[in-house]
């Protein structure tokens, strides 16, 4: 990997070292055909969740990882910011309470 990823990986292991485990379970999507390995999920990711990592089988040679669900706390920054539509947060409807 480059220096930059490093470094965004390197951001990433200390922002979450600041963090702790999210009480609520978030689910995370990430469709490996749409990401171009770009680092900017991992980049704004407040709690550290994701991570760049070399991918022979993407045609950039990069690619984003969910590295720690359990510290995803379901902000959808890394959703927002994503160019690609790459990666998703929570689209799952929570039951409600009754059955529906």
């Amino acid at each position: 990997m480059e220096k930059e990823e490093l470094k965004a990986n390197q951001d990433a292991m200390e922002r979450r070292g600041k963090k702790k485990p999210s009480p609520k379970k978030n689910k995370l999507t990430l469709v490996p055909l749409y990401c171009k390995g770009c680092g900017l999920c991992v980049d704004i990711c407040p709690t550290g969740t994701l991570q760049l990592y070399d991918d022979p089988k993407n045609k950039f040679g990069t690619s984003v990882k969910i590295d720690a669900p359990d510290f995803c706390i379901g902000c959808k920054m890394c959703e927002l910011q994503c160019p690609d539509f790459a990666i998703f947060v929570n689209y799952e409807e929570e039951k409600k309470e009754g059955g529906k």
